[in-house]
């Protein structure tokens, strides 16, 4: 059991001299899909005035540059940020290291972006050794169990799951969707074998931290860098994966949970199997 309270945080404001870095995640704190959230926008806003570093970390199962797209149509101001990085670019570097390897897509025509320019991807199963998730298909079903009878061939054939999503669920305006990593969580669980690339896995964090080094030409250290999201399966823990501090926002997947200010962080962690989880810090939305 948890046997503190994380922080409120009331003015983000008040922390913005502790951090050089801001690791901030995209969906449930900078947008909910349909619409950007005024008051996360004022604080990117700020932090750029005060010469801070914002890096944008999504598990979108896409390319930045697709990602990049998409805020653009809800009128983000990319003057804001200095880098973009995606699962989905994270992903497709796994792809292009593997060149003798043949994949399978498994996800909406929509995510067929991430496999531009790439030579060795079949719709053949069966010619194919692992099979790149990047979300559930309309032709299969909307729900996890649709997949059973799929899956448990590919686990017979031994084919691997390679999760370019692992966010299990996602916050489209008022509606809950399921998302890749619900079908690698129960890919899984059937006896499969599961590769994950994005948030909580590290190999994200040192992606986002070499390239906006890269950028700013030095070291930063750990301790200077702040996490923020709303989802404490992939936000938090992969803040405590990499070691550097966290920030839940609770306007995202959990705002139904916190409904009536009723903020039992003992039963959201328990629910989420997530009990050995350190928050640092919480804020009802991101607010300067």
């Amino acid at each position: 059991m948890q046997n503190y309270l994380p922080e409120e945080l009331k003015k983000f404001k008040s922390i913005s001299s502790m951090y050089n870095v801001y690791f901030i995640d995209l969906w449930g704190v900078i947008h909910n899909g349909i619409n950007l959230f005024e008051n996360a926008i004022v604080v990117l806003d700020e932090l750029k005035k005060q010469k801070k570093k914002v890096v944008l970390i999504s598990n979108a199962p896409r390319p930045s540059d697709t990602v990049k797209q998409f805020l653009i149509k809800l009128n983000f101001d990319f003057r804001l940020i200095d880098l973009l990085v995606t699962s989905g670019d994270v992903t497709k570097n796994y792809i292009y290291k593997n060149q003798k390897k043949i994949f399978y897509h498994l996800g909406p025509v929509k995510d067929n972006d991430l496999f531009e320019g790439i030579n060795n991807i079949s719709s053949d199963i069966n010619q194919t050794q692992e099979i790149i998730c990047t979300g559930l298909v309309d032709e299969i079903g909307n729900n996890i169990s649709d997949y059973q009878n799929l899956f448990k061939s590919w686990i017979l054939k031994e084919k691997t799951f390679v999760c370019a999503n692992p966010d299990e669920v996602v916050s489209r305006g008022n509606k809950i969707e399921f998302c890749a990593g619900s079908l690698a969580k129960y890919y899984k669980k059937l006896g499969g074998t599961v590769l994950y690339f994005g948030k909580p896995y590290n190999e994200i964090y040192k992606f986002a931290k070499l390239n906006i080094e890269k950028k700013i030409g030095h070291i930063i250290e750990k301790k200077r860098i702040l996490a923020v999201g709303d989802n404490l399966k992939t936000d938090i823990h992969g803040a405590q994966n990499f070691n550097i501090d966290s920030l839940l926002i609770l306007n995202g997947i959990y705002k139904d949970f916190f409904r009536d200010n009723n903020l039992n962080f003992d039963k959201l962690l328990k629910s989420n199997e997530m009990e050995s989880l350190r928050i640092n810090k919480f804020q009802q939305e991101l607010n300067w």
